[in-house]
Order: C-alpha cells, then structure tokens, then sequence
C-alpha cells in the first residue's frame, strides 16, 4: 500500500499538467479576490445586502458555496488521474505484476481525494485572501458566527469533509467508465447540471432529504449562522458516506472485468 501511495504521490508531483492547473488556479483565484475588493463590487454587495463576503469568513463561505469550481476539478482529475490510468493500462500492468486489487484501489481514491480537495482549498482560501486582508474578519452582526476563526475552520473542515464524499461519486463513475472523457463528461455534466435540475423540478420536502446526500450536505455547514453541531454532523454524515461510497466502488472494482 505504501509503496503504491510513493508511486502515486511521485508521478502527482512530475505531473506538467497538474502544475500547470496549480498556478492557473492560484492566478485565477488572486483575480477574483482582487475584483472582490473593487469599489464597484463593494457597493453592488451593499444593495444586494451580502455585505459578509468582503470579510475573511463570509467570503470563503461565499466560494464553497459555489460547487461549480470543486467538481470541475473533481472531473477533470477523475478522469485524468483514475480513467487514464485504465486507457493507459497502467492498472492492468499493476494487477498483472501482483499488486492487490484493494491496495491499487485504495491508493488511487486516496491520491486523487487528496489532490483535489487541495487545489479547492487553494481556490477557496486565495479567492478570499485579498478581503480578508482588507477588511478583517468582520463583526457577529454581519458575518454572524464567521466573524470568529474557530468557526471558519470548523466550516472549511466540515465543507471539505461534505465535498470529499461527492468527490467519491466522480471516483466511482470513472472506476466504472474506465474513460477519460466519459469520467468527465458524466461527472460534470450528470453531478452539476442534474442537481440543478433536481432541485428546480422537486418539492421542498424531498429537497431537504437531498440535502443530506453528497449532493446538498455541504449547505448545512456553508451559511454564516453554522454551529458546532452544524459542523460535527456534516462530519459524521460525510465520513459516513466516504465510507459507504468507497466500499461500493471498491467491490464493484473487484468484479469489474479488465480489457
């Protein structure tokens, strides 16, 4: 296992691509948070009363709330990291060379968890940073419990945590696909859009079961008035899911027919 966890980490650190993704993400994300502090910005959030995003806390909130980012990673990444390494036989070699199916698993879900989650918490903390240098944490009456920063790593934690366990979905599509491309495809297209359908078409009551599945359970944590409860919960549930997600796709990869 850990050996095979050396060899993913070593070619995640060769990789041109993922480099290349890392300085884009990082120069996108100064961007934004440098037009978040534009005077025109300021005053379009004073009338639309979302005052708490040119604070530190309310700004990272504002970021993961938007899901759009996290799973273009979470698609690009599954299918590069884990349907490339079924095009490029790299899978089959290991199987044929000994290695345990469960280990190669393991290894493949940790690694690409690992990065993605990573390069969202560099998007999310940099898009922020401007602001929050800028004007601080902020007070309760704006930012709510955000204003204090146990609460914002709490939130971060627990996003994170909720976000893992839809990035597992994108890790099964592409055990199951074994493509690149339809990694991709299905997981930004399926996960993104679909959810958006989901919740335009179905009653409120069945929305707020969703909301407790992979494809909602992060907005329990992302709102300025979160709890410790909030965050323990969204925690729970979360690694509750990870595991439950993570032990299907790994039986289905036991059964699963190699070409």
């Amino acid at each position: 296992m850990l050996s095979l966890l050396r060899c993913e980490y070593y070619q995640v650190r060769k990789s041109l691509p993922l480099k290349i993704i890392i300085v884009i993400t990082v120069i996108t994300s100064i961007i934004f948070g440098i037009n978040f502090t534009d005077k025109d910005y300021i005053s379009e959030i004073k009338t639309i009363d979302k005052m708490y995003t040119l604070y530190s806390g309310g700004s990272i909130c504002s970021s993961m709330s938007d899901g759009a980012m996290a799973l273009l990673f979470a698609s690009l990444f599954a299918g590069w990291m884990i349907g490339g390494s079924f095009e490029n036989r790299i899978i089959q070699e290991s199987i044929s060379y000994g290695k345990k199916r469960s280990t190669i698993y393991l290894a493949k879900m940790f690694v690409y968890s690992t990065v993605v989650i990573s390069l969202c918490l560099i998007y999310w903390c940099i898009t922020a940073l401007p602001t929050g240098l800028k004007n601080g944490l902020g007070t309760a009456d704006i930012c709510g419990n955000l204003s204090r920063i146990s609460y914002i790593i709490g939130m971060v934690a627990a996003g994170s945590m909720a976000y893992l366990s839809l990035f597992a979905i994108c890790g099964i599509i592409a055990f199951f696909t074994q493509k690149t491309g339809a990694t991709m495809g299905i997981c930004f297209v399926g996960i993104l859009f679909g959810g958006n359908l989901l919740a335009s078409i179905l009653s409120e009551d069945i929305i707020k079961i969703i909301n407790y599945t992979p494809l909602g359970l992060y907005r329990h944590v992302l709102k300025l008035d979160v709890t410790w409860f909030d965050i323990y919960q969204t925690i729970g549930i979360s690694l509750i899911y990870i595991i439950l997600l993570w032990t299907f796709g790994y039986f289905k990869f036991q059964k699963t027919e190699l070409k």
